[in-house]
C-alpha cells in the first residue's frame, strides 16, 4: 500500500509538472532568499534566458543587471513587500534583443510563513498589443480620411471659403511646430496635436447645416438685387409709358428716369461697400419713404422693407437674422460632433472644434464662455481662424488684409479682453502665418 502510495504520488507530480511546462503563459517560483526554484519552458522563452540559468539561481543576481528592466524587477518586489494581495502589471521587458509587453501577476505563496516564497506568472502580450496598435493607426487613419473629406464637402459647398480650413490647418501644424523647436512649456504631445489638428480640420463642419444664400451672400441684397433691378426698370418704362399717354411731359420723364439711373447707381455702390456711413444710410432711409404707381394705379414702396433692411447693414453683408442662421454653425458643429465615438485622446476635438467663436471676455458664441472656461487648445484656434478670415484672398466682399494690418486688430481684440495675448505673440513671433500666404 505504501509503495503504491508513493508511486501514485510521483505520478501525479509527473503530471503536474508536463501541465506547467506545457502553459503557454511563464511561470516562475522564488524560494526563500529570492531563490528561482522553479522556472517552466514558457518563462524560459518569454525571458530568452536557458532553464539552467534560472533555476537555484538568486533573482537579485538574474534580473537586477538588467536596468532596462526595473519595471519588471519592481513588479516581482511588490509581491515581496506587500504579500496581501495579487499584483497584475503591464511592464515593457527586453530580452537581450526586442522589447516586449509583459502581463505579470505576483502573489506570495500561500504558507504559514509569510515569506515562503513568490509565484509569477508571466504571459507575453506583444503581438496582442501589435494588433491593437495596428488596429488603432488604421482607426486613426479611417478617422482622419473621414475628417478630410467631410472638411472638403464643407469647402465644395463655398467657392468663396475653398482655403479657409486647409490654410488653418497649415498655420496650426507650423505653430505646433514651432512649439516644439522652441521647447515651449505649451509644446503638445503627440496624440495631443494630432487631436488639436482633428479639431481644425473640423471647426467648420457645422457650415453643412447652413443655406449657401446665407454663407455665401457676397453683398447685402443677395438674390435681391436683381428683383429690384426689374423693379426699377418697370418703373421707368412705366414712366415711359406715361409720357406716351400724355400723363408725364418729356422733361418729367427725363428727370424721373435720371432719378432712377441715381438710384441705382447708389444701391450698386453700397451693395458692396464693406462698411456703410452715415450719409449713405440716411439715404436709404430717404429712399425707404419713396412710392411709385404700379400698372394697376396702386401705391407701391419703391423699397421693400426687407430691401431696406439689408441696404442698411452698417457692417458686412448679413442682416441680423443671417448672421443668427450663419453664427448656428458653431453649436451644429457640436452637435454633429457628439454624435462620433471619438477615441479616448480625442475626446475634447467636439468642445475644441465648437468653441472657436469664444471669446475671453464672454462675448463670443454660442455658450458666452469666459476665460477660465477657454482652454489654450480654444484660444490658439480662435486666433488662427480670425487671422485667417481677415487675410483670406478668397472673399468676394473684402480685399485680402496685409498681415501688418491684421495683427494690429487681433491686438486690439486683445486690448479688449477678447484674444490671449501671450498666444497672439507667440504666434506672431513664429511665423507660421506665412504658410497661408
Amino acid at each position: 500500500m505504501t509503495d503504491g502510495g508513493q508511486d501514485t504520488g510521483m505520478e501525479d507530480e509527473q503530471v503536474y509538472e508536463r501541465i506547467l511546462e506545457n502553459l503557454s503563459e511563464g511561470m516562475l517560483l522564488f524560494g526563500k532568499g529570492g531563490v528561482i526554484n522553479y522556472a517552466n519552458q514558457s518563462a524560459a522563452d518569454i525571458l530568452r534566458k536557458p532553464k539552467d540559468e534560472l533555476i537555484g539561481k538568486k533573482f537579485a543576481n538574474v534580473f537586477f543587471h538588467d536596468k532596462e528592466n526595473d519595471d519588471f524587477n519592481q513588479a516581482i518586489l511588490d509581491a515581496v513587500y506587500d504579500h496581501e494581495k495579487t499584483h497584475i502589471n503591464l511592464v515593457r521587458y527586453f530580452n537581450g534583443n526586442s522589447y516586449r509587453q509583459l502581463k505579470m501577476s505576483t502573489s506570495l505563496m500561500k504558507s504559514s510563513d509569510p515569506k515562503e516564497g513568490v509565484i509569477v506568472l508571466i504571459g507575453d502580450l506583444t503581438e496582442l498589443a501589435e494588433i491593437k496598435l495596428k488596429h488603432a493607426e488604421q482607426t486613426a487613419a479611417l478617422l482622419d480620411s473621414l475628417v478630410r473629406a467631410l472638411s472638403t464637402a464643407i469647402e465644395e459647398r463655398s467657392r468663396y471659403n475653398a482655403n479657409h480650413t486647409k490654410n488653418m490647418v497649415m498655420m496650426a501644424a507650423a505653430f505646433l511646430k514651432y512649439l516644439d523647436a522652441t521647447d515651449s512649456p505649451h509644446r503638445f504631445e503627440k496624440e495631443q496635436a494630432n487631436a488639436f489638428i482633428m479639431s481644425v480640420w473640423l471647426h467648420d463642419v457645422g457650415k453643412l447645416a447652413v443655406p449657401l444664400s446665407v454663407m455665401d451672400k457676397s453683398d447685402r441684397l443677395g438674390h435681391s438685387l436683381d428683383i429690384l433691378k426689374d423693379r426699377l426698370t418697370k418703373m421707368r418704362l412705366l414712366c415711359r409709358i406715361s409720357v406716351l399717354e400724355g400723363r408725364l411731359t418729356q422733361q418729367e420723364y427725363e428727370t424721373q428716369s435720371e432719378d432712377i439711373t441715381k438710384t441705382m447707381e447708389f444701391i450698386d455702390r453700397i451693395n458692396r461697400s464693406g462698411f456703410l456711413s452715415e450719409e449713405d444710410f440716411q439715404k436709404v432711409q430717404e429712399l425707404s419713404k419713396l412710392t411709385y404707381h404700379d400698372e394697376n394705379g396702386e401705391e407701391q414702396p419703391v423699397l421693400t422693407e426687407q430691401e431696406v433692411k439689408m441696404l442698411s447693414i452698417r457692417k458686412g453683408t448679413l442682416t441680423d437674422e443671417e448672421r443668427q442662421i450663419m453664427q448656428s454653425h458653431a453649436s451644429v458643429t457640436a452637435r454633429i460632433l457628439e454624435q462620433v465615438a471619438f477615441p479616448d485622446g480625442y475626446r475634447s476635438v467636439p468642445f475644441w472644434a465648437a468653441s472657436h467663436h469664444e471669446l475671453l471676455n464672454g462675448k463670443g458664441y454660442p455658450a458666452h464662455l469666459t476665460s477660465p472656461q477657454i482652454p489654450f487648445e480654444v484660444r490658439l484656434l480662435t486666433i488662427l481662424d480670425i487671422y485667417e478670415a481677415l487675410t483670406a484672398k478668397d472673399r468676394p466682399y473684402k480685399k485680402p488684409m496685409p498681415p501688418e494690418k491684421a495683427f494690429m486688430i487681433l491686438n486690439d481684440m486683445v486690448k479688449e479682453g477678447s484674444l490671449d495675448g501671450d498666444i497672439l505673440s507667440e504666434f506672431q513671433k513664429s511665423m507660421a502665418w506665412q504658410v497661408a500666404e
